[in-house]
């Protein structure tokens, strides 16, 4: 009698498991803003959990000591107090030959340094392994409990949990290269955070909108439908009279999006970024040719609808909208999808300032070196009665902007 192989399973593993829900959690911890002592805290909360220690710390490497940075087990007052140099203690001997160090009873060590009011003597059982980053040690992670030395496979958790630390820390040095303070004009009022979305241009076309005149078509509803946002937010206001400005803007905007002869070009060319930019371009001119337009905003304006209707998918609602100009259409865009502010490392349109105000949307233009600073995604506070732009801000200027707010 033949049997048969037994069918396979796919294992999902829901919540419930304390060490992969731990260890996820960890990761998450690691991507967190905010202060550094309290993320890595929050992540000893989580080891100490999985491990099942009693102490577990974080110490970072600061020029050539060792601070610890985080803990759970011990006094609150401990982080950022308690310091030791590379080499000094045993946690010292981690970071200097860059290996998992254990002790099964600490104090007995040579290599032990006493550290004052710690009280981590009621916890002798001792394991250090080495956050390594760039070749060296950036710091150490310490478990430490009452009884019974660490097994080799617990020194191999251990070693294994310093990873999603290691990566947080690593974060923060990188965001903290890049911080930045940034000075602009200042055009509306209000301070908000947010994270940073680049507005596409014509020039920065690297796929089409659509590979037919289907997602052409798309993305005109798309577009559609953010303009009827907008006319909820900026004129269909009870009490409010819209700015005449304001009113213009979006009819011309209503106009370029029923324009066929637009459509049929776009459709023509669909598939193929270079053709787009060329239509964008010779779209835009083509008012000056006729004599049928004397502003320049209004050819700006044609280019940006062309821009918008590639991808802009991450112009998402809350994010802080940065581009090298701002005229009407991107200001009318940004208040349909609710983002946060707008800034411009060159000028932005007085129509579009007009649409800001009326969409209460913080404003900053002529920022320099805006794009040398800010990336995608990049954390930004956005001061729109200063004209500050922050990025990558300290923990005490996002406190004092959501106090603002």
């Amino acid at each position: 009698m033949s049997r048969e192989s037994p069918k396979p399973v796919v294992l999902v593993h829901h919540r419930g498991d304390r060490g992969v829900d731990g260890i996820l959690k960890l990761i998450e911890l690691a991507s967190h803003d905010g202060p550094i002592e309290m993320m890595l805290t929050a992540m000893c909360d989580e080891i100490a959990a999985i491990t099942n220690v009693d102490v577990v710390s974080v110490y970072v490497r600061e020029d050539e000591r060792l601070v610890m940075r985080g803990n759970h087990g011990f006094p609150a007052s401990a982080i950022g107090a308690t310091t030791l140099g590379v080499g000094e203690g045993i946690t010292g001997l981690v970071a200097e030959c860059m290996r998992p160090v254990s002790a099964a009873h600490a104090a007995a060590e040579v290599s032990y340094k006493h550290v004052p009011g710690l009280g981590e003597e009621k916890y002798p059982v001792f394991v250090g392994v080495p956050l390594i980053g760039g070749g060296s040690a950036i710091g150490v992670l310490v478990l430490q409990r009452r009884k019974k030395p660490f097994a080799t496979d617990e020194v191999t958790l251990a070693t294994a949990l310093g990873a999603p630390v290691t990566l947080a820390i690593e974060r923060r040095r990188a965001t903290a290269v890049r911080s930045a303070r940034l000075g602009g004009i200042a055009h509306v009022g209000g301070a908000v955070l947010g994270r940073a979305a680049v507005v596409p241009t014509v020039t920065s076309f690297d796929q089409a909108p659509g590979d037919d005149a289907l997602g052409i078509e798309r993305a005109f509803a798309r577009l559609r439908d953010d303009l009827g946002r907008a006319m909820k937010k900026l004129v269909d206001v009870p009490g409010v009279v819209p700015n005449p400005a304001t009113g213009a803007a979006l009819d011309r905007f209503a106009l370029a999006l029923c324009d066929a002869r637009l459509r049929e070009r776009l459709e023509a060319v669909a598939g193929q970024p270079s053709a787009l930019r060329a239509v964008a371009k010779e779209y835009a001119r083509a008012p000056y040719r006729l004599g049928t337009v004397n502003e320049s905003s209004h050819a700006a304006e044609i280019e940006e609808l062309c821009a918008l209707l590639g991808d802009s998918r991450g112009l998402r609602p809350g994010s802080v909208w940065l581009a090298d100009r701002v005229n009407a259409v991107v200001a009318i865009v940004a208040a349909a999808r609710g983002a946060s502010a707008i800034v411009a490392s060159d000028v932005i349109s007085p129509c579009a300032i007009a649409i800001a105000r009326a969409a209460k949307l913080p404003a900053v233009s002529d920022v320099a070196g805006l794009f040398g600073w800010a990336r995608p995604n990049d954390l930004l506070a956005v001061d729109g009665d200063t004209g500050a732009v922050l990025v990558h801000p300290a923990q005490t200027d996002i406190e004092r902007l959501r106090r603002a707010r």
